[in-house]
């Protein structure tokens, strides 16, 4: 990592931190998979796992441009 990286360091510390949080965030909706047979709990739970999903593309996405963004 570069001289030039260390203004950017800041965003990408927080970047990473919520992607842990994400991370952490959607194994634990995994693990608590409801059973097939409560279908309303089911659809939450799918819901939720969708919400978890684009939560960490969009933090991925942020991160990516905060790598991209020229010095």
């Amino acid at each position: 990592m570069g001289a030039e990286t260390a203004p950017r360091l800041p965003s990408l510390t927080v970047q990473v931190v919520e992607d842990a949080c994400a991370v952490i965030a959607l194994r634990d909706s995994q693990r608590r998979e409801p059973p097939r047979r409560h279908p309303r709990t089911r659809h939450r739970w799918h819901v939720e796992g969708r919400r978890l999903r684009a939560r960490k593309a969009r933090v991925k996405d942020v991160a990516v441009r905060c790598l991209d963004s020229p010095g």
